[in-house]
């Protein structure tokens, strides 16, 4: 038959209305002609008219869509639910009832709508879309993942397709593949702040912090009224370490009218790196409800606030609720006896020159590699360090983990067969906590990075010890304790302190006089800390506070701070940043360092005491304000431990005006470095290894979690805790 013949019969079969005949008629043209520009329009334009020809007219479709437009979904479904009875074919009316009732959140109502729509088109890419929204709303992301496949492979084009799966993805943790189709989205809606604001989100989360920031200031030029883009903005300021920049961002998204406590409690952190202690007052007026009422807040940011380890809990718990998921039972039962191997994974983002390894950087070559089998798994920035080849060459398994999902690492972990996982991040920034929701191991434990509880029953233990929770302290955690002999923190005695001479000249330091020192980050410094240091220093004539150099806000807030309390701001002098062996050479310059309160001096501590610098501390309640104290019992100085800020003012002046008696305990303190426990490294791997396996012992027997106090130390060290319990 030829062309022409086949389309005079294809036209015939249409002037008698048997329209699937002649659409077969045509396809059979295009099959065999592909080229027949008449076949392919009269195909087109015949299908367009089966699509149509069992819709309402072109005036009721007008409408409903007006009535959606302007939030009246009721009338819009009522209109589509009474016009089917005329129009039982219309794919139209059966996808528009279903979005309706999705908008109504009538989920399965709105499924089996548009699974009739799919039955009368199943070309129509925007079906595909609203039921995959369904099933991402209903928890079925399989699902939803395969139906926005289809929705793409039907219009790839689809905007909100792309924003809506690049979204699903994000959350799912497949991070690569959510921002190349939020990228595509945002190019066909450069104007689009929403998109924009996405596409951001993705690029932060992939380490494109630069980028993000581009991306998040077009975002708020477009929609200045985007207060997740103003908060976001600020957050990524605050990970730049760009304070004042941070701080009108967070403002901004406050303004706006949606009261957000995780932003204020950003903004309330920034301004305290500045010190702006403005800060102070606005959290006093705001304490009563800040992270219990709204939204949940970063509990790193509420530690810094206020010493108070009941109210963290609380707050603590309310974030994790919406971090980490309901923890999942381990499925695993128990062997009939411990393994000639356990196997310990330690999880963090943190493995390369970071404070986390300058710690425990001498741990992994310590572990005794005929018991415990040993895995780090790496999931911040891949930088090739020392640090990190530190960690790579001390460990048996070295797993790369910064390109992996969250479902990814998960899996990974408990193919591992773990039995013990460690988080070593906690609520810290580039955490993945989450993923301890899904019970990477029978025992979870949390470690180091966070100095607080993590509010989750999704970790059995914390490691702790007798200082940084003493008896009665109990309460303040989910975890069940795990109390270390001495310090619950790992030291690495051998960290390199350089053969530089330091001179008071080229630190900016007068060639005579008292050097008080405090190297802590600003955050910690509040007016509580700094009126004593100020008393005292009017005291101590010619004496000189020694700070770390963070931003030249700061610097001047805290020179005007000191001005206003009668001390010459120019005896404030500030450290510029270098590398860590040198910093901790230049600790010599100073005599004293006068620790903060509410977040004392961590890893910044054991710097001071490793390179033979006294600290004074007061031990507070939460187990942040007692890391110093835990430090100094382990090193033998319990006498730098006060109590109240009168003691501990006292004690500084007594000190700084007795150079015989301060002498004396710095000469203590270096003798001590090398005979007491906290810097020896060994001894602290037998004791966390004793930890490990009586927690292991218990899980073994079928017990669950409980306290568990690891008494006595491998090296025969007899530290007793030194503070009261707590009432």
């Amino acid at each position: 038959m030829t062309v022409a013949t086949s389309l005079s019969k294809a036209q015939h079969l249409e002037r008698k209305e048997k329209l699937e005949d002649a659409t077969k008629v045509y396809g059979d043209v295009l099959s065999r002609y592909p080229q027949n520009n008449k076949a392919r329009e009269a195909l087109r334009a015949l299908r367009h008219r089966l699509d149509n020809i069992d819709e309402p007219p072109s005036e009721l479709i007008s409408q409903i869509k007006q009535d959606i437009a302007t939030g009246n979904i009721n009338k819009a479904a009522a209109t589509c639910a009474s016009n089917l009875n005329t129009y039982r074919k219309s794919h139209f009316l059966w996808r528009t009832l279903g979005r309706c009732h999705f908008l109504r959140n009538s989920l399965n109502e709105a499924s089996t709508c548009l699974n009739k729509a799919l039955e009368l088109n199943s070309g129509d890419g925007e079906t595909y879309r609203l039921m995959a929204s369904v099933c991402t709303k209903q928890g079925q992301l399989q699902n939803a993942q395969a139906l926005f496949r289809k929705t793409l492979d039907l219009e790839p084009k689809s905007l909100v397709a792309l924003n809506d799966f690049g979204n699903l993805l994000m959350r799912l943790g497949k991070v690569d593949e959510a921002k190349s189709l939020l990228k595509t989205a945002s190019e066909l809606a450069p104007d689009n702040a929403r998109v924009l604001y996405n596409f951001a989100s993705a690029l932060r989360e992939t380490g494109q912090i630069s980028d993000a920031l581009v991306m998040l200031e077009k975002a708020v030029a477009h929609d200045d009224t985007l207060a997740e883009a103003h908060h976001n903005l600020g957050q990524l300021h605050i990970m730049n370490g760009s304070y004042e920049q941070a701080v009108p961002c967070l403002d901004r998204a406050l303004s706006t009218g949606k009261n957000c406590d995780n932003t204020l409690t950003a903004k309330l952190h920034a301004m305290a790196h500045l010190n702006d202690w403005a800060w102070v007052d606005e959290y006093a007026q705001n304490r009563r409800f800040i992270g219990l009422q709204g939204a949940a807040c970063q509990p790193f940011h509420l530690m810094t606030m206020e010493d108070n380890p009941d109210l963290l809990r609380i707050r603590t718990q309310a974030f994790a609720n919406g971090k980490i998921p309901a923890p999942a039972t381990s499925q695993r039962q128990p062997p009939f006896e411990r393994p000639d191997r356990l196997r310990i994974g330690y999880f963090s983002a943190d493995f390369h020159d970071h404070a986390t390894m300058h710690l425990m950087g001498g741990l992994f070559a310590a572990h005794d590699h005929a018991r415990f089998e040993t895995f780090a798994y790496s999931y911040g920035p891949n930088i090739d360090d020392a640090g990190r080849a530190q960690v790579r060459n001390n460990v048996d398994h070295f797993v790369e983990a910064s390109g992996m999902t969250n479902d990814d690492l998960i899996t990974r972990a408990k193919q591992d067969g773990l039995d013990i996982a460690i988080d070593l991040k906690g609520y810290t920034g580039g955490n993945r906590c989450e993923v301890f929701g899904a019970r990477l191991a029978p025992i979870q434990i949390a470690y180091l990075g966070y100095p607080g509880t993590m509010g989750s029953t999704a970790y059995d233990y914390m490691i702790a010890d007798w200082e940084t929770c003493p008896p009665g302290s109990e309460r303040y955690y989910d975890e069940h304790l795990i109390r270390m002999p001495n310090s619950y923190q790992i030291n690495d005695r051998n960290r390199v302190i350089s053969d530089r001479q330091f001179t008071r000249t080229e630190c900016g330091l007068p060639e005579s006089g008292f050097v008080f020192c405090c190297f802590n980050n600003s955050y910690k410094i509040t007016p509580s800390e700094f009126d004593i240091w100020m008393k005292i220093m009017r005291q101590v004539d010619d004496s000189v506070l020694w700070l770390l150099d963070t931003s030249e806000t700061s610097k001047r807030n805290l020179r005007d701070a000191a001005q206003a309390r009668g001390v010459d701001a120019d005896r404030l002098i500030f450290a510029e940043r270098m590398s860590q062996s040198d910093h901790l050479a230049r600790h010599h310059l100073a005599d004293l360092f006068l620790d903060t309160f509410v977040v004392n001096a961590h890893t910044t501590a054991s710097d001071a005491l490793w390179a033979g610098l006294p600290i004074l501390t007061m031990a507070g309640k939460q187990f942040a304000a007692r890391v110093s104290a835990s430090l100094l019992t382990a090193t033998g100085l319990p006498e730098l431990i006060t109590h109240s800020p009168a003691a501990y003012e006292r004690q500084a002046l007594a000190l700084a005006q007795d150079p015989a008696r301060l002498a004396a305990i710095t000469a203590k303190l270096k003798s001590n470095l090398l005979s007491g426990p906290l810097f020896d490294t060994q001894c602290f791997t037998r004791d966390l290894e004793e930890g490990l396996d009586l927690a292991y012992g218990r899980w073994l027997k079928g017990d669950q979690p409980d306290h568990i106090d690891v008494a006595t130390s491998s090296s025969g060290y007899t530290l007793m805790p030194n503070s009261a319990a707590v009432a």
